[in-house]
């Protein structure tokens, strides 16, 4: 009789491999650029660098939060 963890592992296993089974990828279609509806004016392409100089910014103030010495201790 198999023991507990060894069932588990295998009923994990196979449910790990059904799942790999059902979740693929479907296939795109091929599209001819963006959709655009029509009758509608769009503002020209631009490059994000306003966006990217922003997200940058947030992440390296995130950092320096977490590696910021709080100057005390849990020992109190």
């Amino acid at each position: 009789m198999p023991s507990r963890p060894r069932k588990l592992a295998r009923v994990s296993l196979v449910v790990l491999t059904a799942l790999a089974l059902f979740i693929t990828p479907a296939r795109a279609e091929e599209e001819k650029g963006p959709f655009r509806e029509p009758g509608i004016r769009y503002v020209a392409y631009r490059k994000p660098y306003v966006e990217w100089i922003a997200g940058t910014l947030i992440i390296v103030a995130c950092l320096l939060v977490t590696c910021k010495n709080p100057h005390r201790t849990h020992l109190d």
